[in-house]
């Protein structure tokens, strides 16, 4: 989702709040107490592949057949596209002139259109898009996302993405279907693409799970394997937050959704922690740790 190419939108697009996830969310906001009970749901909340926001799958920013990619990922990646199509004809600071532009991307169905403000001097540029049923790769879109940017000399070095309550993104693939409302923030140097993700997720059955501060650092491997390091803050709207880290990173390869190699560690109140480790691209070992004394309480093999 989140992480293979370059733009952003902001402020032409949209009105009222502030896109600000944090001050929106009324779910639980303690430390979670990691337990055999609870591990498991926030563990595929941490990995992001909870019943709403989707799995790992599709970090490479590529897109995925079928429905199985994640949400958030896998909708970023039709954002990049879109945006890319339209900048890659218009933007760059070597030929830059003032100017707007706005035209309509078709999707697999539906379509988006878009507005972006590129001024002649300066680098930044803004806008929005409107998604309008667009389905890509099994994921269908709706609702606006307000842009914002700036440009190198050839490319684009950081964007913002920004869905507002007044007109969040709701997104569906398959049965399911979750709206977001809050920021994405990218930045571009080289192979390397930091994502900061500030998100509400809604669900619908009406809860709410949140993102703070999730931070993806994804590294194409230029035709090897990509790596993905993931940091942040996960908010189940019952049991409360945990702290993510992964302290041994990620290793996804170009032609797969999941990852095959990697731990991502989970840590609640009293130093309880849930400790997801990768086995293959099909499962990963989950182990609980209740009391933080260096013991599992449990461990067992979970499928993605």
């Amino acid at each position: 989702m989140i992480l293979g190419a370059s733009l952003v939108l902001g402020a032409c697009g949209g009105g009222g709040g502030d896109g600000g996830a944090t001050t929106a969310y009324t779910g639980s906001r303690t430390l979670a107490d990691v337990t055999v009970v609870n591990g498991e749901t926030l563990a595929s909340g941490g990995l992001g592949a909870s019943q709403s926001v989707g799995g790992l799958a599709n970090a490479t920013g590529r897109p995925q057949d079928g429905e199985n990619g994640s949400f958030i990922l896998g909708t970023i990646n039709v954002i990049t596209n879109v945006v890319n199509h339209s900048l890659g004809k218009t933007a760059s600071r070597a030929s830059s002139q003032e100017r707007t532009v706005s035209d309509t991307f078709a999707c697999s169905s539906g379509y988006v259109q878009f507005f972006l403000d590129i001024p002649d001097a300066g680098d930044s540029f803004s806008g929005y898009m409107d998604f309008i049923g667009c389905n890509e790769a099994g994921v269908l879109i709706d609702g606006r996302v307000d842009i914002s940017g700036t440009l190198t000399i050839n490319d684009i070095s950081s964007m913002t993405l920004t869905m507002k309550d007044v007109s969040p993104l709701v997104v569906s693939s398959g049965a399911d279907s979750v709206t977001f409302i809050g920021t994405l923030a990218m930045h571009f140097n080289g192979a390397t693409t930091t994502t900061v993700t500030n998100l509400l997720v809604i669900n619908g059955d009406g809860s709410v799970e949140m993102l703070e501060n999730f931070t993806l650092v994804f590294t194409d491997g230029q035709g090897g394997n990509n790596s993905l390091a993931i940091s942040g803050r996960y908010y189940h709207p019952v049991e409360g937050y945990v702290e993510i880290t992964t302290p041994v990173t990620m290793l996804i390869s170009p032609f797969d959704v999941w990852p095959f190699f990697g731990t991502m560690l989970l840590t609640g109140s009293a130093g309880s922690i849930a400790q997801i480790e990768i086995i293959n691209n099909a499962q990963y070992t989950l182990s609980i740790d209740e009391d933080g004394d260096g013991n599992w309480e449990s461990s067992e093999v979970v499928n993605f």
